[in-house]
């Protein structure tokens, strides 16, 4: 996938220094956030603190993507230990992470049930899926459902203890992929509650909880969060389309059709690193984010690619009412009151 071009592939280059100043800087501002949690006297502020540290996890994570990638910099073995470096706040092993984004979602991009970016269920198999699976998935679609989509579905079984699968394949590198995740969760576990014990005093136990919930627990709940909304946004909307698995790479009008370029504040944009500039991504991984900006108006400018939303609370109420289940005979979202009024009258006309 990474030896396609994009508009202006030939003028993209990968940087050294700042990229390398761009991860640093990330780094720090997490830890800074995640200790002002910590050490904060009030719980208003203790909450905002872990909660800014959750965003510059995501702000991290998604300098570890492109390192994945291989496009944060110019040199390979820098690219592996960033990437490895970002994604320990996220509690994602590197290379669990290579194998669902880039070997599946790049790879087959819009393929109902393939792809894992919230892949659509058709009417056929929402019709023929247990009572309890319909319920599960109707969760899931929903407001109440969609936060929690990326933490249940992805990372507790693909990243997290991706070996309680039969089906795991992990090499060598994964487990020690697993390993330094593992290490990073109970050290920066433990500085936190020294760093409470050190400022704080008082009893153990109590820096402990301290530490564990404002420094670890909550900002990964938001990064959580934040990665199930993009996840969703960025390939799931009402000009959005999803295709039945072809048993070979997702071409790139498949691709195109299948991703959204997501309109946000000037701000906001720039502090998630462009990733909401998702389409020529989708054309070329290679791009790296801090060239996304120029490649991606190049692409809408060529009129290659359409599918651009400008995101408001509106626009994401309208996306989960709307977008439950993909019809790919009629190439059309559709809503679950339909598909069971459709399926009570096939079987009226059955008997």
């Amino acid at each position: 996938m990474e030896s396609q071009t994009a508009p202006g592939s030939s003028q993209v280059s990968r940087g050294l220094i700042l990229p390398i100043i761009i991860f640093l800087t990330g780094f720090f501002l997490y830890l800074a956030s995640a200790a002002g949690a910590v050490l904060a006297e009030s719980v208003a502020l203790k909450i905002a603190l872990a909660a800014l540290s959750g965003a510059f996890i995501a702000n991290l994570a998604i300098i570890g993507h492109d390192a994945v990638h291989r496009s944060f910099t110019r040199i390979r073995w820098l690219n592996r230990i960033i990437g490895t470096v970002a994604f320990l706040p996220a509690l994602h092993p590197y290379g669990r992470w290579e194998q669902h984004h880039n070997r599946i979602h790049h790879c087959y991009t819009a393929q109902i049930g393939v792809d894992n970016a919230f892949s659509p269920m058709t009417p056929e198999q929402y019709r023929s899926a247990s009572r309890a699976h319909r319920l599960y998935y109707r969760f899931m679609r929903s407001l109440i459902g969609q936060p929690f989509f990326y933490m249940i579905d992805i990372w507790a079984l693909s990243m997290f203890v991706p070996y309680a699968r039969r089906d795991h394949g992990l090499r060598v590198a994964d487990w020690r992929d697993i390993a330094f995740v593992y290490a990073w969760l109970v050290l920066s576990t433990i500085g936190f509650t020294l760093l409470s014990w050190s400022f704080k005093g008082g009893f153990f136990p109590g820096n402990f909880w301290n530490g564990a919930l404002y420094g670890v627990v909550i900002p990964f709940l938001v990064w959580n969060v934040f990665i199930s909304f993009v996840t969703i946004v960025q390939h799931t909307g009402p000009k959005v389309r999803w295709v039945m698995p072809t048993g070979r790479f997702s071409t790139q009008e498949e691709r195109l059709n299948g991703t959204v370029h997501i309109v946000f504040p000037g701000a906001l944009d720039w502090f998630f690193h462009r990733v909401m500039q998702h389409l020529v991504h989708h054309v070329n991984p290679i791009i790296p984010l801090y060239h996304l900006k120029d490649g991606e108006a190049k692409l809408i400018a060529d009129a290659e690619a359409t599918n651009v939303e400008t995101w408001t609370p509106l626009y994401h109420w309208r996306l989960a009412r709307d977008c439950k289940l993909y019809d790919p005979i009629e190439d059309r979202w559709c809503g679950f009151p339909e598909v069971v009024r459709g399926f009570h009258a096939s079987s009226a006309l059955a008997d």
